[in-house]
């Protein structure tokens, strides 16, 4: 049971807008934390809504979307990179947990773009892995602007892993179809707190 309920992805959808508005304001009312909260939560758990975002510490999925424990399935890296074991967290939370919402989440001056976009080695391997997973949206922009902006990248890395989403995923493609699941791409800002969504994939 989760503390706010939704049964479909336009209700999720809303939460979660509802949430980031209050949020954004400094109007939180907070989704609960408290002893029952958990003990209520002990034996299963039935989030609202899946994020995929970047582990940045100024983008706290729960904060940022007003909601409590419970409420969000918060899968998070550098980057906001798609690969096999994130797939496969997505597809937990659509398939077992029966989620209705998945929302790809990016964020203004990410440093995991910067880094791409500077186009400089850098002193790790894994790291670098990192860097080279957003390097192609780099290119993609170059291709239109050469001045390569940095939000411009990191739109085009929101879309491609949001892609990467829906074309990797048979689970989660079938989800749309059957009007069980929405797949949202959004960016938060860093400055104003405020999340717009860029793109809706399904009957949100």
């Amino acid at each position: 049971m989760t503390d706010r309920a939704a049964s479909t992805p336009a209700e999720a959808l809303r939460m979660l807008v509802e949430g980031n508005a209050r949020f954004a304001a400094d109007k939180r009312r907070t989704g609960r934390t408290d002893p029952e909260r958990r003990s209520e939560l002990a034996g299963s758990q039935a989030p609202f809504a899946t994020v995929l975002g970047c582990s940045d510490s100024r983008v706290p999925f729960e904060h940022v979307f007003d909601a409590g424990i419970g409420d969000v399935f918060a899968i998070r890296n550098a980057g906001q990179i798609v690969d096999d074991v994130v797939l496969g967290s997505i597809e937990f939370a659509v398939v077992a947990l029966g989620t209705p919402l998945v929302v790809v989440l990016r964020h203004t001056k990410c440093g995991a773009v910067a880094a791409a976009r500077s186009g400089e080695p850098v002193p790790a391997p894994h790291l670098q892995a990192l860097v080279d997973a957003i390097t192609p949206s780099v290119e993609r922009v170059r291709s239109t602007d050469p001045e390569i902006p940095q939000e411009s990248i990191g739109a085009a890395h929101l879309e491609a892993t949001l892609r990467a989403v829906l074309e990797r995923s048979g689970a989660v493609s079938d989800a749309i179809a059957e009007g069980r699941l929405a797949v949202v791409g959004a960016t938060y800002d860093l400055a104003t707190g405020q999340v717009s969504i860029d793109t809706v994939v399904g009957d949100a």
